[in-house]
């Protein structure tokens, strides 16, 4: 039985070391929330630039990358793909 929870902790603990980015994609995410901001988000005056923006999961994402966490990079992805934006290149 104890083989058993060793596997399951360890199975817990692979998504937080899989998670660790480097700071390229920090930077990665930075360029994506600018093209985000520019192509696909919402001016002060409320109405949305982009066809499809996302919702909730979008401004998160923005939000994550700006504070550092490049978690979000996936959402903005899609999200910047979903509006025929050219995503940059990753290196």
């Amino acid at each position: 039985m104890r083989p058993f929870f060793v596997v399951l902790l360890l199975a817990a603990l692979s998504p937080a070391a899989a998670s660790a980015q480097s700071p390229s994609d920090a930077a990665y995410c930075q360029r994506l929330v600018e093209l985000y901001d520019r192509y696909v988000g919402q001016p002060d005056y409320g109405t949305v630039r982009g066809t499809n923006p996302g919702g909730t999961d979008s401004q998160v994402a923005v939000t994550q990358c700006r504070q550092g966490n490049p978690a979000g990079i996936p959402v903005l992805e899609r999200a910047l793909q979903r509006n025929g934006v050219t995503l940059p290149s990753r290196g």
